[in-house]
């Protein structure tokens, strides 16, 4: 067993974790909470007292005996990774009634790579390289995509969901605007209207829709996205759009 292997992890989809020797999934861990455990000890990457641990694990319905249960999950993700060819104490370590989750250099989990490659792409953006910004917010995107453990819920997990969805929209912000660059406004425009599927709230995905339509020729396309961008900002905020989307429309008029 090798403290220094590189492990990969898959927090997206179904909960995946490969060692040097093997690989183990959801399905192996001891119920829910355990996948919630893991899953969050991974993410967070920080040390969780027991007491903050069993929150996240049980939310508001932290059971009598709970400490025990926690033990037992503990011991059991441990004994799930030495199979896998880790040495799951230098791996998963516990200090001071608090238990951290430290990757050996080389580790690769999923959401982590999705955030420094959208980073990777809004920099490449910025400096005016926005098709050398596709390629990374096109992985991103496909990461962000996929479910966080589905089928639970609770407080933590429902803000590291929020999170995946902010990210996302940054990535379809960075997609829409390039492929829009490269010519391909029918795509753009479908990247855009992912975006408004995902925030309906946000301006900014209308915008996208809307210059996506006018670069592929199409005003009154345009004019229908600033329809349904006013009447959902008229109806949740009793308010105007933006002046920002209000020149677009204006540009489509005047076409």
């Amino acid at each position: 067993m090798s403290a220094d292997a590189p492990v990969t992890v898959f927090l997206t989809g179904p909960l995946i974790v490969v060692g040097p020797d093997g690989s183990f999934g959801e399905k192996a861990l001891p119920g829910n909470q355990a996948r919630i455990a893991l899953a969050a000890l991974i993410h967070e990457r920080v040390p969780l007292d027991r007491d903050r641990l069993a929150g996240i694990v049980w939310g508001d319905h932290v059971p009598d005996g709970w400490s025990g249960s926690l033990s037992a999950m503990i011991s059991k993700i441990r004994s799930l990774l030495a199979r896998c060819g880790l040495e799951s104490k230098s791996i998963l370590i516990s200090a001071a009634g608090s238990y951290a989750v430290s990757l050996p250099p080389g580790s690769w989990v999923d959401l982590e790579d999705a955030i420094r490659r959208l980073d990777r792409a809004e920099g490449e953006v910025l400096h005016g390289n926005i098709s050398g910004a596709l390629p990374d917010a096109t992985v991103a995107s496909s990461i962000l995509r996929r479910p966080f453990l589905r089928g639970s819920e609770g407080a933590w997990i429902d803000e590291v969901r929020r999170n995946n969805d902010a990210a996302l929209y940054r990535c379809y912000e960075v997609l829409a605007e390039g492929w829009r660059d490269q010519g391909h406004h029918r795509l753009a425009a479908a990247i855009a209207e992912l975006a408004i599927a995902l925030d309906s709230l946000r301006e900014t995905g209308y915008r996208l829709l809307m210059e996506a339509e006018l670069a592929r020729g199409d005003r009154i396309a345009a004019l229908q996205a600033f329809d349904r961008c006013e009447r959902i900002v008229r109806a949740e905020f009793g308010a105007s759009p933006s002046p920002q989307t209000i020149d677009v429309a204006e540009r489509a008029r005047r076409r």
